[in-house]
């Protein structure tokens, strides 16, 4: 922070300015999580802690919990602290590309601290395979008949949605391994692009993946 100052004679003459800089410690409290890589889907508790400095110049009240990029848009909520200045919340791992997480803490005197960030990245795109077209490849004709076997990267996964070449979408439902399989015949040759996603028990609809090769 710098703080200018000049001064003003009676008849309002201003003096040359003056500058005065110090800083202020960061006052961020900590997050922790119970478990501290949480796959996607679980609920794990987090605990949160007020800077030391912080609560013994005035004692930390209730935190501001705010979630980013989840399946139900970005959301705020408040947890109350304990006396020592503590709290726990629960979260649940369900942001399709990962759980960002980002915490204010309120002091009894008003004081709102610097944000604290939880970060963890998920890839929840299908792994796709085929045995007859591969990715980024060539194979099979007009014609010629391919399987196609879409395989989970988290848990949970109940369907597949897929699309070649932008035509309507076809929804097939995943094993109790969450994998799936589907036989398709190309009409023609030429590239094609396939695009899968998944969709969890909770309805949560994953990531597409895009998966390109050319039919000979």
């Amino acid at each position: 922070m710098t703080l200018w100052v000049r001064s003003l004679d009676r008849a309002l003459n201003p003096s040359e300015a003056t500058s005065y800089r110090f800083y202020v410690s960061p006052t961020p409290p900590t997050i922790t999580p119970a478990d501290p890589s949480p796959e996607f889907g679980d609920t794990t508790t987090f605990t949160l802690r007020p800077d030391a400095a912080l609560q013994s110049k005035s004692p930390v009240v209730s935190y501001s919990v705010h979630t980013i990029n989840g399946p139900g848009g970005d959301k705020t909520f408040d947890v109350a602290a304990a006396a020592d200045g503590t709290a726990t919340t629960e979260l649940t791992m369900d942001g399709i590309n990962g759980e960002h997480v980002e915490v204010t803490s309120r002091s009894a005197n008003g004081w709102v601290s610097d944000p604290a960030f939880w970060d963890i990245d998920y890839d929840t795109t299908p792994t796709v395979a085929s045995d007859v077209y591969p990715e980024n490849g060539s194979g099979g004709g007009a014609g010629v008949p391919g399987t196609f076997t879409f395989t989970p990267k988290v848990k949970g996964v109940v369907s597949y949605t897929y699309t070649f070449n932008a035509e309507p979408e076809v929804t097939v439902a995943a094993g109790a391994d969450g994998t799936a399989r589907i036989d398709w015949t190309p009409d023609s040759a030429g590239p094609y692009d396939l695009q899968v996603y998944a969709t969890t028990r909770s309805g949560i609809q994953l990531v597409t993946y895009d998966y390109s090769f050319t039919v000979n």
